[in-house]
């Protein structure tokens, strides 16, 4: 029997000719270390300069996860935006998207 793809989303890096992104599509809720893991893969992705600008908007996404899961995690639908604010009018920005199911949950204590 096939296992049913219930839980799916991703985390962009975007603006400034970039687009790049850590997507995943499983069976079980996303935790909140997969979350985080998802946004250290994106990082290393990034070339020095697109880190550089993305830096704030990074740690906002981080955070979000952190507080995200300290909640229980969250529900689908999930679109957050985290723009560079240190430069106005810049494109630059972390998205996060929670398509189906849930994500950044707690980890299950052992």
């Amino acid at each position: 029997m096939k296992k049913k793809i219930t839980h799916r989303g991703r985390i962009q890096a975007q603006g400034g000719g970039v687009e790049k992104s850590c997507a995943w599509a499983q069976e079980s809720p996303l935790t909140r270390a997969e979350g985080q893991q998802k946004i250290d893969t994106l990082e290393e992705s990034l070339t020095l300069t697109e880190k550089e600008v993305r830096k704030e908007a990074l740690q906002q996404a981080k955070d979000y996860i952190e507080r995200a899961a300290k909640a229980g995690g969250v529900n689908a639908p999930v679109s957050k935006t985290f723009p560079n604010r240190l430069k106005e009018g810049s494109d630059v920005r972390v998205d996060i998207e929670v398509i189906t199911g849930q994500a950044f949950v707690p980890e299950l204590m052992e």
